[in-house]
């Protein structure tokens, strides 16, 4: 179950990944087939980082803000 699971959720942050990609190789004018198999794999999984680095991000913030509301929520 949970290996199906990250199979999912791995499968989606491609998903995301790649557009987001296509969409700034089109802002510069670019076409996936302007660049190698290789190349745009490796930009793939550099933009894959971006958006895992980011959710880590987010999620962070959020466990932040709740330990926030918490204590101050205790104190009042």
């Amino acid at each position: 179950m949970i290996d199906e699971l990250q199979t999912e959720f791995d499968q989606s942050v491609r998903k995301m990944a790649e557009n987001k990609l296509l969409k700034k190789l089109n802002e510069q004018g670019l076409q996936r087939s302007d660049l190698s198999m290789e190349k745009f794999e490796e930009l793939l999984a550099i933009e894959m980082s971006l958006l895992k680095s980011d959710g880590k991000k987010v999620g962070a913030g959020i466990g932040i803000g709740i330990l926030f509301s918490i204590i101050t929520g205790g104190i009042f």
